[in-house]
Parts: C-alpha cells; structure tokens; sequence
C-alpha cells in the first residue's frame, strides 16, 4: 500500500533523503531509556570511566541484555523509519523487533591525530547475514541511535553519499549477488570504491537523536581523537520481502526504492533480476558476543553482590540466541 499522507516525515527531510540519503531525527529516544540503557555501562565494561589507562580496548561491540519494542523504544523515528520504507506493512515486525543496549562503545586512542576521512580503511555497508543484491530488504535502514553527544572528532560514525552511486552501480552490475563483500587494499569494501569518494559527513549529535541513512550508504567508524566515551547502538530494520524496483506507479516506490532508481537515472528496472538465490545465515560475530555475555554477567553479579542490587539481563539462564530466518 503506497503512502497516501506523510505524518512524520516534512517535505523537506523526504528531499534531503532523496539527495543525500539520510535524515536526522531529533530527540527520538527518550531520556529515561537514555539513563536506563548506558546506567551499567561502565560495569559491563569492567572500565573506571576516570582512568583512561583501564580502557584496554578502543572499540567495543557489546552484546544485548534489555530490549523494549521499538515502535515504543523512538516512536517519533519508527514513524518516519516506516514512511521511508513505504509503510509498516512492508516491515517485517516479527525479526529485529526491538531496541536494545547492544551498545557500540569508541574510546579513542591516544595515537590517533588527523586522519582523513577517506583513510579510514574499514568503509563498508552493512549486513554480514545475508546475500546482498541491489533489491535486498534485510537490511531496510541503516539506524544510529545516539546514547550521548557526539562533538565533533570523537567518533561519530562517517558516512559517503557520494559513495551510494558506488554501491548501486556495483549491485546493480553483479545480479548474482555477493555473500563476503570484496575488499580493497586499503581495508574498505571495493563496493564503495571509496578513493572515488569526495563529500564525507561526520554524524554528530545529542543524546536521543536518530539517524537513518540508506542501506547502501557507505559509512565507517571514525577515529576517537577526544577520547570522550562515545555510545551508539545501530538496530537493523528488515522488509518482509526485497525490494520492488518496478512497481507500476511510480507513487507506490518507497523513499529508498527511490533513492537507487534515481541513481541509477530510471524509473524503473523491468529487466533486472536475481541470478542466485537469496540466503541468510549466521552472523560471523555471534560466537565472539555469546562469550562476552558471559563476560559481562559476572562483572555485573560481582557488582550486585558487592552494592546490593539486581542483574537485569535477558541472559541469566545463558545466552540467548537470536535466529536468523533463511528463505
């Protein structure tokens, strides 16, 4: 069903989309998820948050413990997450359904100092589950969520919307689709030919923003120079089915169906298809994160034992595993 009224997203953030590809929406997540989401962190971390000489590692991926929906998690960006998907019954609410404190922790480093943004070296879309082909709807959006101020040249995430050309054009010309996304000497992943790449933006932000960017948007992790903590989380959002790059009005095409017509200067791809079947399959970081749950359980029964307080985790009869759906 094609939208028939915008209520979430202006008529401006619909153009920014179009033209660059992403959009920010302010202050989505409340402030007590804010507090209730990072309150451990530092528990979790086994860190002293005021001495830096603890903080052994740069880039932490956390695992899971507490999760609310997210239509109630930002429901101010789940409306505009579904207006630039073309509606909520094309999203499948049945995987990835939630937000949690999966946090993605950037504690800088003291070497860091005036790296270029097209030297990053880990430039990359997203999505290590699944075979990528131009019209793939598992990974919907490219979600950031901002769990504290991120000023600028402390690790906020930077993106390449010049780079979506790079990406399109690449998926569009290989329709047997790609499960390991190749990768340039440089350590980017040669499907956003980076070095060709001119505009860089660096997504800076308040607590509670959120910020949604196209699926084939090339991003990486900046470099922490200011080495002020710097919390994310990036849930993913799933389509029921691919995409649609050739619907019979052009009113029916979501933003991000849009988004790759255009760049591709057509209005339709009625020739374009699949050469392979579509697959999913278990995430190479799953057994790495099953190990750091554990991990984080007994400094955060240590802590209780020691304060007198609770363990609030999904995980207290062992990790949970979530499920990968093939089809």
């Amino acid at each position: 069903m094609a939208i028939q009224e915008y209520k979430f997203l202006t008529p401006e953030q619909r153009t920014h989309f179009l033209e660059h590809g992403w959009i920010r929406i302010p202050k989505a997540v409340p402030d007590d998820i804010i507090r209730q989401f990072t309150e451990n962190v530092w528990v979790r971390l086994g860190y002293d948050p005021n001495n830096k000489s603890t903080w052994t590692k740069e880039k932490i991926h956390m695992p899971r413990h507490r999760e609310i929906p997210t239509p109630d998690f930002m429901p101010k960006a789940w409306g505009a997450m579904c207006e630039l998907l073309g509606g909520e019954d094309r999203i499948d609410t049945t995987l990835f359904e939630s937000c949690g404190d999966s946090l993605i922790v950037n504690l800088g480093s003291e070497e860091w100092r005036g790296i270029a943004p097209k030297d990053l070296g880990n430039w990359h879309i997203d999505g290590d589950w699944f075979r990528h082909f131009l019209d793939s709807g598992d990974q919907g959006l490219q979600v950031l969520v901002l769990y504290n101020e991120i000023k600028p040249q402390a690790g906020g995430t930077y993106i390449a919307p010049d780079g979506i050309k790079n990406v399109v054009q690449w998926l569009y010309e290989h329709p047997e689709g790609v499960d390991t996304l190749p990768q340039d000497p440089d350590g980017s992943r040669s499907i956003c030919s980076i070095q060709s790449c001119s505009d860089f933006v660096e997504l800076t932000g308040e607590a509670g923003d959120v910020i949604l960017i196209h699926p084939l948007m090339p991003h990486s992790a900046s470099k922490n120079h200011l080495r002020i903590p710097r919390f994310i989380t990036n849930p993913p959002v799933t389509l029921k089915g691919p995409l649609n790059l050739n619907r019979a009005n052009l009113a029916d095409y979501s933003l991000v169906e849009l988004k790759i017509l255009q760049t591709l200067g057509t209005s339709s791809l009625p020739d374009w298809k699949i050469e392979r079947e579509r697959i999913r399959f278990t995430p190479r970081t799953r057994a790495g994160k099953d190990a750091m749950i554990l991990e984080e359980l007994e400094r955060m029964k240590a802590h209780a034992l020691k304060t007198g307080g609770t363990v609030d985790s999904m995980h207290m009869n062992g990790p949970v595993a979530y499920q990968v759906v093939v089809r």
